[in-house]
Order: C-alpha cells, then sequence, then structure tokens
C-alpha cells in the first residue's frame, strides 16, 4: 500500500516523533553536498533511536548536486563517499537510496554513459538487494532525466530504478503521463510536488492539488503499472513557507489521501 511520507529533518529523535504526530509514516533526507553526507552519517544512531521509538522510518534516502565526474574518469573520493552514504543509508533500514550523475564535457557522450553505468553498477553490487539504487529525474547536476537516457543507462542496468517526481517533466515540457506509463515498472520512489506556469512561464510550485499536474491521471498510471511504493512530499516554495507553508502540506496530505486506496 502506498504511504505518504516527507522531506525532514532527521538528525534528533523527536523529529521522528513529529513527523508521527504530523501524520506521517517515513521521512525522506535529501543529502546536497559532501558535508551533508558527513551529517547523516554521523547522525545513523540518532536516527536509528528515532525510528524504534516513534515507528516512523527512513524511506529514502538522496545525494542531489552531482560531481562525481571530471576530466573523462570518475573522482575516487567523490565516489568514495557516495558509497559511504549509501553504507548509511542501508544501516538505518532505507529502501531506496537515490542519486544521479552529471555531465562531463570533457568527454564524449559515449564515454559519459560508460562511465554512469559503472558508477552505478558499483552502488548496485554494493548494496546486494539490500536497498533499491534509483536515479532522479531533476537535472540538478545530473543528465540522465529522460527516455533517452534511461533507455540506455537502465537498459544495461536492469537493476538500476528511477525516483520519479512529474514536476520535473512537466517544467521541461515533457511528458510526465508517458514517462510514467512507459517506465513505471522502474519506478521506486515517488516525489509530490506541485508546479504552475502561466503561459509557458513557471510561476511557482505550489502545494500538490492547487497546480497544474493531474493528480488523477498520475495515480490512475501508477496503479496500472502495480506500483505501490512511498510518495514523499517536497514542500519546494518560497511562497508556501512559515505558517502557509505547514496549511499547504496539510492540504496536500488530504489531496493526496483520497487516491490511496
Amino acid at each position: 500500500m502506498m504511504r505518504i511520507g516527507q522531506i525532514y529533518p532527521y538528525d534528533n529523535p523527536a523529529y521522528f516523533h513529529d513527523a508521527k504526530a504530523n501524520g506521517l509514516k517515513f521521512i525522506e533526507v535529501c543529502c546536497n553536498y559532501g558535508p551533508d553526507n558527513d551529517h547523516f552519517i554521523a547522525s545513523v544512531e540518532n536516527m536509528k533511536k528515532g525510528i524504534a521509538e516513534s515507528g516512523v522510518d527512513v524511506s529514502c534516502v538522496g545525494r542531489w548536486n552531482h560531481e562525481m565526474m571530471a576530466d573523462g574518469k570518475i573522482v575516487p573520493e567523490q565516489q568514495a563517499s557516495y558509497k559511504a552514504l549509501l553504507n548509511a543509508a542501508i544501516e538505518v533500514g532505507a529502501k531506496t537510496f537515490v542519486c544521479g550523475a552529471n555531465y562531463d564535457d570533457s568527454i564524449s557522450l559515449y564515454r559519459n554513459y560508460t562511465n554512469a553505468i559503472a558508477f552505478f553498477g558499483d552502488l548496485i553490487e554494493q548494496a546486494q538487494g539490500r536497498i533499491k539504487i534509483a536515479i532522479q529525474n531533476c537535472n540538478w547536476n545530473n543528465y540522465i532525466v529522460s527516455p533517452r537516457e534511461w533507455e540506455v543507462v537502465l537498459g544495461e542496468l536492469p537493476e538500476l530504478c528511477l525516483k520519479y517526481d512529474p514536476s520535473h517533466a512537466y517544467n521541461r515540457d515533457a511528458d510526465y503521463l508517458a514517462e510514467m506509463s512507459d517506465w513505471g515498472e522502474r519506478i521506486a520512489h515517488v516525489h509530490i510536488k506541485g508546479t504552475t506556469h502561466a503561459g509557458k512561464r513557471w510561476v511557482d510550485d505550489p502545494p500538490a492539488g492547487m497546480d497544474d499536474l493531474k493528480w488523477s491521471s498520475i495515480f490512475a498510471v501508477l496503479y496500472a503499472r502495480g506500483y505501490d511504493g512511498d510518495l514523499s512530499l517536497e514542500p519546494h516554495s518560497e511562497t508556501w513557507s512559515g505558517e502557509l507553508g505547514n496549511k499547504g502540506v496539510e492540504f496536500t496530505k488530504k489531496y493526496i489521501k483520497q487516491f490511496i486506496l
């Protein structure tokens, strides 16, 4: 059964109790830079305590803003950092580890693909089936965001999955429903984030259900493709912050719950 959670603070057991009080079943952790990795790793025991006390788990751990390729090769220090974070994610019981690959302009597209395949393959080998490795479809220092790249990289690595956020495809003027339908069996984790355009111009990322995305169709596709994984709320707007942001999260939770049957 699909569950609702949220990207959330994690380094104090009290945050897990707060998440439970807010009706969340899990939290997601996003690490944007190397120091974020280190902080997550240092917080493992606090997270395990929070999980045990609250019953709220860490469903997904992500590393974003990738700098793992440079000068034609995988940077060893970066690779070690990702692998250390992956180990910590496994230790806290996460189901999915999200990452991506930056494009290295010093080499060809072919060599970028081969390096990415080697990098993700190494993570999959380390995971040994204990956690799913998933590529984000966000293009923040990540080029593996659409079917063109997935056909190559996921085609080569059958165990590699996707973390899918429909708003990213919509903002690229891509057909998010077609992508979800065609690749739904590889989706391991879903972000719930609204986005709104005026004409061709992006306006804001309001709460899901108050935006342009066809959420009823999104869920129809998820059900048709057998998805029963987690749904992670991602508040992502300066407009919707503070007290208004809290109201927006409550609105989205209520809105999305109608699709969980």
